[in-house]
């Protein structure tokens, strides 16, 4: 499943750049490993950037709030 989402530019400059390699959001789309987060750069483009994250892992429970979860994510692939 592919999830198109939000984000502020700062957050995907630093997953771009491999800063930080997991993304915490509320789990009100039933994520799941091997889902897609599909995140578009608005940035000065004619046509916008759209970079696609696989899920890797799921993180909840044990220290998160009960609602959220860290998704790891894979390799960003450029469209």
């Amino acid at each position: 499943m592919i999830h198109e989402l939000k984000i502020e530019y700062e957050y995907l400059d630093n997953i771009l750049a491999g800063k930080e390699k997991s993304e915490i959001r509320i789990n009100d789309r039933d994520y799941q490993v091997r889902d897609i987060l599909r995140f578009t750069d608005h940035r000065g483009n004619v046509k916008p950037t759209i970079y696609d994250f696989e899920i890797t892992h799921i993180h909840s429970g044990l220290g998160m709030e009960r609602a959220y979860v860290v998704l790891s994510l894979g390799r960003p692939h450029e469209r």
